[in-house]
């Protein structure tokens, strides 16, 4: 059995007393590899550090904190993302936030960065991992204006509507462990096709237990899929492993 964590945080401080008991953990689990956003120039540094320690199993994902992200931190990650292009895997989290953004103006000066990352992927050949939380389908509409490459949709928790779209344009998404707390993931994970669907913990967030949430989980994750989807536990964990390698590329 082979499992992948298409999206967590290994760099936050949440792992900095034991991270290297988390990895081990996980390869205990049958996690096969994992890949790591990091979230801002700092978070970038400490990414390229664990990456280079832990190569060929954790790989790289330039990605921003979107609600807070400034311009001139987002000009850090881009030209960071340049320099270190043969050690990335992909550009995310990017996107748009209307969860924590609530004022229009405040949404609206996202549109700008997030083109800017778009652009970088398209000019890198990398694929686009999405942040759209609570605002999937402006996310969604921007991407079809300005993106062909590969799309996956972190942690996607938007409307039925969207996850046609998604399915429409082969996008992916990405499940977190705990993803049966959400109806309209549920319904997401009976639209798409199971080849479009990545597994995630998005550890030390998202736990599907009372502790922090870690790669290993991506175990209860694929059991929770598996039951959504009235499909073998082997099956469902091959088929989303083989669907994070071939997105990023592996």
């Amino acid at each position: 059995m082979k499992l992948f964590d298409a999206h967590t945080h290994i760099d936050m401080k949440n792992f900095q007393n034991d991270r290297e008991k988390v990895i081990s953990r996980a390869k205990s689990k049958g996690l096969v590899g994992m890949v790591t956003s990091s979230i801002g120039p700092g978070s970038f540094r400490r990414t390229l550090g664990i990456v280079d320690k832990h190569r060929g199993y954790i790989y790289h994902s330039a990605g921003c904190g979107v609600s807070q992200l400034t311009r001139n931190d987002a000009d850090t990650i881009i030209s960071l993302t340049r320099k270190y292009a043969s050690n990335i895997v992909s550009v995310g989290e990017v996107g748009l936030d209307y969860h924590w953004i609530k004022d229009a103006a405040g949404r609206k000066a996202q549109e700008p960065l997030f083109s800017d990352f778009i652009s970088l992927a398209s000019e890198l050949n990398l694929p686009l991992v999405i942040h759209s939380r609570k605002a999937e389908a402006e996310a969604a509409e921007i991407l079809e204006r300005e993106f062909g490459g590969e799309v996956l949709m972190h942690c996607f928790d938007g409307p039925p509507a969207v996850a046609q779209q998604i399915e429409e344009n082969g996008w992916h998404i990405t499940l977190p462990a705990n993803f049966t707390r959400s109806r309209n993931r549920v319904e997401a994970a009976r639209i798409l096709p199971l080849e479009n669907i990545l597994l995630e913990t998005d550890g030390p967030y998202l736990s599907p237990t009372e502790k922090r949430n870690e790669p290993a989980n991506i175990e209860i994750g694929c059991k929770m899929l598996a039951d959504t989807l009235d499909l073998p536990f082997e099956d469902v964990a091959k088929q989303t492993t083989e669907n994070a390698l071939r997105f990023y590329n592996l």
